[in-house]
């Protein structure tokens, strides 16, 4: 899949370029249906499939007091949409400057001038230009006059509600993994960078990768049974969540996971950390021993559990 950066860089002509539009954090059931419909859209016209997507979130830049938690970050969402099978995406920088334009700017300048595409898909809710103006009715309006197609895809639900990032944020803060990854199409997961810690759990016989996740949320402390994967290969282990209260530190939440009959040196590798199941909260020992035959525990524990389950694609 081909990246590029602004639409000031593209350099290319697509041939019959379909595009499917939106800020897709999660790439949810809902986003990869849409994304779906685009890419089997551009094989039938014998077109190019694109996303078009913005960075860094809207609201970290019109509502940055919120705080909002990222499902994935953008090199997560990358990798998540190659894998779909999309041909190019267009990341947008997300700046007060490009929320103020006009609907009909953002359609001339960011759609018709550099890219003319065929077709549109957007989901049911998508607005656009300054002050969210630009509604569904008014982008199929304009399209028409630049001869290209929206298409919109209604809400997907899941249950009785539309599914949606803000859902899934809250399922995942509570704890609850199993439905948030039917929302989501695959387990709940983080990606981020391995770096070198203290080396504490290589001592007591549970060597663990410390992994920075990048922004991405956070689910609650504990320690839990989950997959990782690394340079295209699974594999079963734990992680543990939290503030480590049986050692000493700053107070900082970690995560770190123990990657099961696993030897390899992997410093500043990006992996990605599936989290299947919450074992047990996290709790403070007295002893390096009692945390030890703790661990034990927790590794019998989890290949039970991972024994048991089947990897979401």
């Amino acid at each position: 899949m081909k990246v590029i950066y602004g639409v000031s860089n593209i350099k290319q002509k697509f041939n019959h370029a379909v595009i499917a539009i939106g800020v897709f954090d999660g790439l949810h059931r809902g986003h990869q249906q849409l994304i779906d419909q685009a890419i089997r859209e551009a094989k039938r016209i014998k077109g190019t499939a694109i996303v078009m997507t913005f960075w860094p979130h809207p609201a970290h830049v019109l509502r940055p007091e919120i705080r909002l938690p990222l499902l994935v970050s953008l090199p997560h969402r990358l990798k998540l949409l190659e894998g779909m099978g999309v041909d190019a995406c267009i990341v947008i920088p997300f700046t007060k400057f490009f929320s103020r334009l006009s609907p009909g700017q953002f359609i001339k300048d960011y759609l018709v001038k550099n890219i003319k595409p065929a077709e549109v898909f957007v989901g049911y809710d998508f607005r656009f230009g300054k002050d969210r103006l630009g509604d569904l009715h008014l982008f199929k309006e304009i399209a028409k006059t630049f001869g290209f197609k929206v298409n919109v895809l209604q809400a997907i639900k899941g249950g009785t509600h539309a599914i949606s990032s803000t859902r899934i944020r809250e399922l995942v803060a509570q704890g609850e993994f199993v439905q948030a990854g039917r929302l989501l199409g695959r387990p709940v997961s983080i990606m981020g960078t391995v770096y070198r810690g203290d080396a504490r759990g290589k001592t007591l016989g549970f060597p663990t990768a410390n992994i920075d996740p990048d922004g991405e949320l956070i689910p609650p402390c504990g320690v839990y049974a989950v997959r990782v994967l690394i340079d295209q290969k699974k594999y079963d282990g734990m992680a543990n969540i939290g503030r480590r209260p049986s050692f000493k530190n700053d107070n900082k939440i970690t995560i770190e996971a123990h990657i099961f009959r696993f030897q390899k040196q992997i410093y500043n590798k990006t992996i990605i950390v599936q989290f299947i199941k919450k074992i047990r909260n996290e709790k403070f020992f007295f002893s390096k021993e009692q945390l030890i035959h703790q661990l034990r525990k927790d590794e019998v524990k989890s290949k039970e559990i991972l024994s048991k389950q089947s990897s979401f694609r």
